[in-house]
């Protein structure tokens, strides 16, 4: 007799690197992080689907980087939902995950609920990436337009201007999990 096995909601980061063709990069998928997140509060679809993927982006930038203490990910914009503000906590021992927390301000009456994609919803504005090390540290900050009609492309547009590394990324989410994947090809290679 066949059971049926319970899906695992956790959380998974895995990193890779293909050494045959100098690249690297950061597979993920988020359950239990951004359950927890949206469970806290009552989004409409359109924003719950930007909250999820700049959620992912932050795991996957977060993990990417040596972080001694935070990292946020601020999308803000003209339009109807005017703010995606996300941090990543680094984690205290190493093989750990950090934590993250999301949030978004929204003008619910002006949100275009048959519009098809949320990224449209932001209008004008900026996609911002502030690292902040701990006490005694300059923060960083890597500020891009939001452009390119999705987060994931100004997230290609922010590797490409911060770190000058030609970067991919994927993302996909819905009402329960999101998933995403970074790829970047390292420094001093062939595009």
């Amino acid at each position: 007799m066949n059971e049926a096995v319970e899906p695992t909601s956790e959380d998974k980061i895995l990193p890779f690197q293909l050494d045959l063709s100098d690249i690297r990069g950061r597979l993920t998928r988020l359950d239990k992080t951004l359950n927890d997140i949206l469970s806290q509060h009552s989004y409409p679809p359109l924003v719950e689907a930007l909250v999820a993927e700049a959620t992912v982006i932050t795991a996957l930038i977060g993990q990417t980087i040596n972080l001694k203490w935070k990292l946020s990910l601020q999308i803000r914009g003209n339009g109807p939902i005017k703010l995606i503000a996300t941090d990543y906590f680094a984690p205290s021992k190493n093989g750990e995950l950090g934590t993250i927390r999301a949030f978004a301000s929204f003008n619910e009456p002006n949100l275009d609920i048959g519009e098809k994609n949320p990224f449209e919803q932001l209008g004008k504005g900026y996609f911002a990436v502030l690292i902040d090390q701990g006490p005694n540290t300059e923060p960083y900050q890597g500020i891009t337009p939001l452009t390119g009609g999705s987060l994931h492309k100004c997230a290609e547009t922010y590797f490409a201007q911060s770190e000058q590394l030609s970067t991919l990324v994927w993302l996909a989410s819905n009402e329960t999990e999101a998933a995403g994947m970074i790829m970047q090809l390292l420094p001093g290679q062939d595009s």
